[in-house]
């Protein structure tokens, strides 16, 4: 995935993890955080 992608993934997951918790899926939400932090590690090795 490119860097662009990358920040655009982390992006619509926040969304989807806020929309989440809202909704009161906490479950969906924490797997959706776990994800965005797998693609935040993945952009701070690149650096």
């Amino acid at each position: 995935m490119s860097d662009d992608e990358l920040r655009r993934a982390i992006r619509v997951l926040r969304e989807r993890a806020d929309t989440a918790r809202h909704e009161n899926r906490t479950g969906d939400a924490e797997q959706i955080e776990e994800t965005i932090r797998q693609y935040q590690e993945e952009m701070a090795e690149r650096l």
